[in-house]
């Protein structure tokens, strides 16, 4: 019932959000056409989050993260949510930017959880997933953004992340939020959820490419000025497919979680265009 809660109170963040703007507003321009006189910046922070030990797992950990992020402009003029992945925007035109997309995906060994060792869950490599992203504003109050990127090292699957968000920004604060979906390809959910166990999950399963999460995300920033800025989030996901009927998840874990996170970011114009 929480989790129905939590969507139910988004969705009507987001007709609130959106409300106000049914127009272009004179900023749109601003916010999501860099002109090519603008400089590149270098956007670099760091955040901590309290969040699943693993995906699908009920044990909440307390883990850091890095961001860093390429654009144009003398400060960020793309909306940026606190789930996106490493980000270079190479090309950009009005309400659009196209680029290079990267996560990193750290080891985890079975030895360091319980379920894991239960359910035969091997260990995973330390790798990543490297590819791009297309990012477009239809209007000025909202983002629709594809990643589609290939495992590198850790697994050997395609992993698409799709997001919508709308957002508004008032005075110093940037509030948004928006719906979630990840697809991903066999191996990525043969790697991470498969185990020992015979039938749903285990050595047996034909795993299956397809939806892996649905969910949705919260997040209000302050800029404390045009290059220092702070956010608080909050992020709800709901496994489907494979993944949730693995034992690792079904039996010893949940399909819904919830992260909570803080971060910090600091834009540096990097002087060239």
């Amino acid at each position: 019932m929480r989790c129905v809660a939590f969507v139910a109170g988004l969705v009507g963040l987001t007709s609130l959000l959106a409300a106000p703007a049914k127009a272009q507003s004179p900023e749109y321009t601003q916010y999501t056409s860099p002109e090519s006189v603008q400089n590149w910046h270098l956007t670099l922070g760091a955040g901590l989050r309290y969040q699943p030990d693993y995906v699908g797992s009920n044990d909440y950990i307390f883990r850091p993260r890095g961001i860093i992020s390429l654009g144009r402009g003398t400060r960020s003029t793309w909306w940026a949510a606190e789930d996106d992945a490493i980000s270079i925007g190479f090309f950009s035109g009005k309400a659009w930017r196209v680029g290079f997309s990267g996560n990193l995906l750290w080891e985890r060994k079975a030895s360091t959880n319980a379920a894991l060792r239960i359910t035969g869950v091997p260990d995973t490599k330390f790798g990543g997933e490297l590819g791009g992203f297309v990012e477009f504003y239809p209007t000025s109050w909202l983002r629709g953004r594809v990643d589609l990127r290939r495992g590198v090292v850790a697994h050997d699957a395609l992993f698409a992340e799709v997001k919508v968000e709308a957002f508004q920004r008032i005075g110093a604060w940037s509030i948004g939020a928006g719906p979630r979906m990840t697809i991903a390809g066999a191996d990525y959910v043969r790697t991470y959820f498969g185990g020992a166990w015979a039938g749903n999950g285990g050595v047996l399963q034909r795993f299956n490419a397809g939806v892996h999460s649905v969910g949705a995300i919260a997040q209000a920033t302050y800029a404390w000025s045009d290059n220092l800025q702070t956010t608080a989030y909050v992020e709800y996901k709901h496994l489907v497919g494979d993944a949730a009927k693995a034992p690792i998840v079904k039996a010893y874990g949940s399909r819904d979680s919830i992260t909570v996170g803080i971060s910090a970011t600091y834009a540096f114009d990097l002087g060239f265009k």
